[in-house]
């Protein structure tokens, strides 16, 4: 639900009355000091009295998530200066240095959208400008979270003020939120903003379902609250029964994200909010797993609903145990487990570093979340713009962990849909590079496997062998983590002009005589050229061998322009619809398992396979294969045959008559 404000102390005239208010505000933080806060307001009621109440929300909500005096006295006089209605001189003189340079770093962050919301393309010029945007911002949280804090909360305030604005300035703040402010609280664990921001950004991109829920919540509030408070006495004496003295209470679901999961499963609001939650917060490590398994002994846990965050923590730090088990009256229940600490990180992120930054503990966590940050832009560099900023950091934000073993039992954090490859680039850039193939719980399988927690997984390499092209390609799904792709195109991005021209020549060339196109004019090439923006044909190479062009697109592209009875060209047949069947002519080295290796592929592209044969050619080193598939449509054709030229040991692939 959206938070309230709560009501500030007034005058009889109306007006803020600003010394109770910094006593209350400094009695709740007592590191806040209040003459100083209180100075600062009263500089705002004389000069800018608009700024005012401004000013005091939004010191607020920064006080509230534990931040430094510098930071609640930047929050006052923010406003201020994002208007430029008080010199620096001026701001300096108020309220100090620190505050006067955090206050004006959030307020240049301010000059323009992060996100063009319109249909239009952008133009260069603008991609270029948001993109930068992004990376102040980002580079700026490093530099000082406090600015992150403070822009975040400013965020939250402005989405709590856009009912009075312009619909599409209304929209533009919504979307921005969801699109770049909310992630991002959640990847630096302030949850407190990450759950305002989402549920009010939702007010205005999903209104009527917004609308909807809120109904549906305050309808039932009474009955769940009672319902909760039974459930929690039952909590509390399970545990002081077993002497675990522990703070529970319940988790209350957000309005976003009771649409997200009505998005996702396709559910009722009642099948979503029907699941009752609680969090019990104990003083030890060891009271985690002994809380764990009072619960677990009284009542039966579901195991698929069973994640230990805490020996396996997130990749930002989180730590927690999550479980659901069936309560005495049969229905489900979550309960979330954690200590204090784990708590107080899990709630404010990068926040709780100023509540104890002596603390040893919190310092590995605030390590974590901004060394993420520094990861996302030193990914961004080496995908050499080829991805959005905004699209990289959206998936970086959003994804859902799995767990990985290696041989010797350590175990790997990858993102859900993870395949072989991104594994071998998790575990170093090199054993990415030289990897051929990969072991999952014994069983050889492709690069492109993807994988599933709680498997094994070795890498098989090759000495002195190179990435291959083709691994970039989204359509063949050999990697799907930033940090992979990066390396990746890292490396082509890196090799010398001419070995670029060469493998993207290869690469397209390769495919189209695998296709039946073994000869092309000049005048084709020229045109495929122009026809992706490139100048020439050099161009077009040099733009698919250093990654910049996806080659099955080209590919694609070159074939929709023509009929497909000009590319067939079987015979008997004389219908140019697709599924057809055609016979490829497979040229390989003569090793074993090649011919289980086709039909693997095969199967796993869910093929249709009419026939094939395999013979020894001259010299016997060699084989040649034909495989006859039934092909629905001209992608699927051109997987094929680039996930054939793949395979370890395949020399030509070539389409042939049937």
């Amino acid at each position: 639900m959206v938070k309230v404000s709560a009501e500030l102390p007034r005058n009889d005239d109306g007006r803020i009355n600003l010394p109770l208010w910094a006593d209350q505000l400094c009695d709740t933080h007592d590191h806040l000091q209040s003459a100083q806060i209180e100075a600062a307001g009263s500089a705002l009621a004389a000069g800018h009295p608009d700024l005012l109440p401004i000013g005091v929300e939004l010191a607020e909500m920064v006080a509230d998530l534990n931040m430094d005096q510098a930071a609640v006295m930047a929050a006052m006089i923010y406003r201020a200066a994002r208007e430029q209605r008080i010199g620096h001189a001026e701001l300096v003189e108020l309220v100090g240095d620190d505050a006067a340079n955090i206050a004006n770093q959030v307020a240049a962050m301010a000059t323009a959208s992060l996100l063009e919301m319109s249909n239009s393309p952008l133009i260069e010029k603008e991609q270029g400008d948001q993109v930068e945007n992004v990376k102040r911002l980002l580079v700026s949280m490093i530099q000082d979270p406090r600015v992150a804090v403070l822009k975040l909360a400013e965020r939250v305030l402005a989405l709590r003020r856009a009912k009075s604005y312009e619909p599409a300035r209304r929209m533009r703040i919504a979307q921005e939120a969801s699109g770049i402010f909310a992630p991002l609280a959640g990847r630096l664990g302030i949850w407190q903003l990450k759950w305002e921001l989402e549920d009010l950004a939702l007010r205005y991109t999903e209104e009527e379902a917004y609308q909807s829920i809120a109904r549906h919540l305050r309808g039932k509030r009474t009955e769940r609250e009672v319902q909760m408070e039974h459930i929690i006495d039952q909590v509390r004496g399970l545990l002081r029964g077993h002497g675990i003295d522990a703070v529970v209470y319940g988790r209350a679901k957000h309005i976003y994200s009771i649409w997200r999961k009505m998005q996702s499963k396709g559910v009722t609001f009642d099948q979503v909010y029907d699941v009752r939650a609680v969090r019990v917060v104990v003083g030890t490590l060891a009271e985690c797993y002994a809380a764990l398994g009072v619960l677990h002994a009284a009542w039966q846990h579901i195991p698929s609903e069973f994640d230990d965050y805490i020996a396996n923590p997130k990749e930002n730090g989180y730590q927690s145990i999550h479980t659901a088990v069936t309560a005495a009256d049969g229905r489900t229940l979550e309960v979330q487990i954690r200590t204090v600490a784990m708590h107080e990180d899990a709630e404010l992120g990068v926040c709780a570093h100023w509540s104890y930054k002596d603390g040893a503990a919190e310092d590995g966590s605030f390590a974590a979340k901004m060394d993420w940050l520094r990861q996302v832009m030193e990914w961004h560099d080496d995908l050499g713009g080829t991805q959005s900023l905004r699209a990289l950091l959206a998936h970086r934000v959003s994804e859902d962990r799995i767990y990985i073993s290696t041989p010797k039992g350590h175990v790997i954090d990858l993102p859900r849909g993870a395949t072989g490859l991104d594994f071998a680039y998790r575990v170093h850039t090199d054993i990415g590079h030289s990897a051929r193939h990969v072991r999952v719980n014994g069983v050889e399988a492709p690069l492109n496997r993807v994988l599933e927690n709680g498997q094994q997984v070795e890498i098989v390499t090759r000495d002195g062998a190179e990435p291959q092209r083709d691994w970039l390609e989204p359509e063949l799904g050999f990697v799907m983590t930033d940090r992979a792709r990066a390396k990746l195109y890292s490396h082509f991005r890196n090799l010398a002009l001419p070995l670029q021209i060469e493998i993207g020549r290869r690469a397209l060339l390769d495919k189209l005589a695998a296709l039946g196109w073994s000869e092309t004019s000049d005048t084709e090439l020229q045109g495929l050229a122009s026809e992706l923006g490139k100048q020439d044909s050099d161009a077009m190479w040099r733009a698919v061998g250093a990654g910049e062009c996806s080659a099955v697109a080209a590919v694609l592209k070159f074939l929709a322009a023509r009929p497909n009875h000009e590319q067939l060209n079987l015979p008997g047949i004389d219908d140019d619809e697709f599924p057809v069947s055609i016979r490829y002519r497979i040229e390989v080295e003569n090793r074993d398992g090649m011919l289980r290796d086709i039909t693997a592929l095969i199967g796993d592209l869910q093929l249709p396979l009419t026939g094939t044969t395999a013979r020894v050619s001259n010299p016997p080193q060699q084989a040649i294969i034909t495989v006859d598939v039934t092909i629905s449509g001209w992608l699927q054709c051109v997987k094929f045959i680039s996930l054939l030229g793949l395979i370890e040991g395949v020399i030509e692939v070539r389409r042939n008559t049937v």
